[in-house]
């Protein structure tokens, strides 16, 4: 079973459609979207209806749900880019997914709203240590999360921590970025791969794009995020 782990979006199409590309390459069997359509580039709508075809999951993302209840008013270029029927979707999007690969409970979520405040994979231990308790009060061994849009894994006492990085508003290394999930649904006793994936995209094209939609918020910081990979908000 191999599940391809992507999140934050984040409105930028040629990233996404050069994600698709390497998905048709390597090939999934399942497309879990840890959140983060939405907002920050241009093309929003875009990558939203992309998200909705393709995942076979969809999670909520602190973007989809503040855009989604219209919880900031300067983001109004999103509300009217989207429409109703789709900040409605947002809005209902559940916030975590819990699954079994090669004996491993693995939980799944975005970051905030799960978490108060965004936690960074080098953080303390005992920091982390409570998001390896899903919502229904289970223990994990891997936690998979998105959010901070840097790819990193770590091992900690009670097991894996990762990453998956972001789409299309990957920092540090600005390329589009996800993770994928390869291990046995029935055999507890199979090897459990967890990768990392970097690919360039045109970036050039997303510069375009946003230069030419000038009126999205705070759109300078996305440009300068997307050619630095350096955080700009």
């Amino acid at each position: 079973m191999r599940i391809a782990l992507i999140a934050d979006l984040h409105g930028n199409r040629p990233a996404t459609q050069a994600l698709e590309a390497d998905l048709k390459r390597r090939g999934a069997d399942r497309l879990y979207c840890l959140g983060d359509l939405v907002g920050k580039g241009p093309s929003s709508d875009w990558t939203f209806d992309w998200a909705v075809a393709n995942c076979d999951l969809i999670l909520g993302g602190n973007w989809d749900f503040g855009v989604g209840y219209r919880q900031y008013p300067p983001d109004s270029y999103y509300w009217e880019q989207l429409g109703e029927a789709r900040l409605a979707f947002l809005r209902n999007l559940p916030l975590e997914k819990t699954l079994t690969l090669s004996g491993r409970r693995i939980r799944l979520f975005h970051g905030r709203p799960m978490m108060k405040t965004l936690i960074l994979t080098q953080q303390e231990a005992a920091v982390i240590d409570p998001l390896f308790t899903d919502c229904n009060g289970f223990r994990c061994d891997v936690v998979g999360y998105a959010d901070a849009h840097r790819q990193a894994l770590r091992t900690l006492n009670p097991g894996l921590f990762f990453n998956c990085g972001s789409v299309g508003n990957a920092l540090g290394t600005p390329l589009c970025c996800y993770a994928m999930l390869e291990g046995e649904e029935r055999d507890p006793a199979a090897a459990l791969d967890i990768r990392l994936i970097t690919l360039p995209y045109d970036r050039e094209q997303t510069l375009r794009d946003a230069r030419a939609a000038a009126q999205v918020p705070l759109i300078d910081t996305f440009i300068r995020e997307v050619t630095t990979g350096q955080y700009s908000r």
